[in-house]
């Protein structure tokens, strides 16, 4: 009797731990479907654009939080609105999930301008000012032997001074070297002048050549002679350095056209203007 009794109470106890080890597992599994919301998930709306007032609303009503990760600076967007969030949109997330928002600060970060004047061409200038986030006006041509130089900076129709700082995405002027420059001088006189040696001597005063009208005939241009130029030689006409000079080139100077050598090499510098 003593041995079936120990044995009844022996599979008693063991059938109760089995009962109570099953009920741990129900629970603990029932707890772990709890805490995670098991197959509960949320889609994550798409707030890029909305105000800031808009996406906590929307966060809420969606049992989401947020918090605000960076802010940058676009003047194309309204202030305090959505430029990029994380996670993106319609990814799937749980309930009480963080999204991580970027919003569009209501004044720009300012920059200092770099310092350009006298030392950059036209493509470096407008990297640098892009780099310094920094936007390229229309730029402003102003006499000066070299082209596309800048040789000054403008905001707003003011100079630009160094170490200005300005808020980004401001526009900037840039004036830069026409490269002619504002020195005249006498209109030199070619005529009678072959083309290679007229060639050379505009070169010699920074004048370039313009048009070239080549009579029919003329198969050898560098051998033709020069009977007409545009500007015309005379007391009085002057050119600016590095404006061209339009050539009219033929076999010989026609009948009736005077050549004067004496000319060649007179030529007198005009006061800049």
């Amino acid at each position: 009797m003593a041995n079936k009794y120990f044995t009844k109470t022996i599979l008693y106890n063991l059938l109760a731990a089995v009962v109570i080890v099953i009920m741990l597992l129900v629970a603990v599994q029932s707890g772990l479907k709890t805490y995670t919301r098991h197959g509960e998930s949320i889609t994550v709306p798409d707030l890029r654009g909305m105000s800031f007032e808009q996406v906590k609303s929307i966060l809420s009503d969606n049992t989401l939080d947020w918090k605000i990760m960076d802010s940058v600076y676009d003047m194309s967007k309204p202030p305090m609105s959505i430029v990029d969030q994380n996670p993106k949109p319609k990814s799937n997330v749980k309930q009480g999930r963080t999204i991580y928002i970027t919003i569009n600060a209501t004044t720009a970060p300012t920059t200092e301008i770099p310092d350009l004047i006298g030392r950059s061409s036209l493509k470096y200038a407008a990297m640098q000012l892009q780099s310094y986030g920094l936007k390229l006006g229309e730029p402003i041509y102003k006499p000066d032997p070299h082209l596309n130089a800048v040789i000054g900076m403008m905001i707003n129709g003011q100079n630009v001074t160094k170490k200005m700082r300005v808020p980004k995405g401001t526009v900037v002027t840039l004036l830069l070297g026409d490269g002619l420059g504002n020195s005249r001088m006498s209109v030199p006189y070619l005529i009678g002048l072959k083309y290679e040696e007229a060639e050379f001597k505009l070169r010699g005063y920074s004048l370039n050549i313009g048009a070239l009208v080549v009579d029919e005939g003329v198969s050898d241009t560098a051998g033709a002679v020069v009977y007409k130029q545009v500007p015309d030689y005379g007391e009085g006409h002057s050119i600016r350095i590095g404006e061209p000079i339009d050539l009219f080139l033929g076999r010989e100077v026609p009948a009736g056209i005077i050549v004067d050598p004496s000319l060649y090499d007179k030529l007198d510098s005009i006061p800049t203007q």
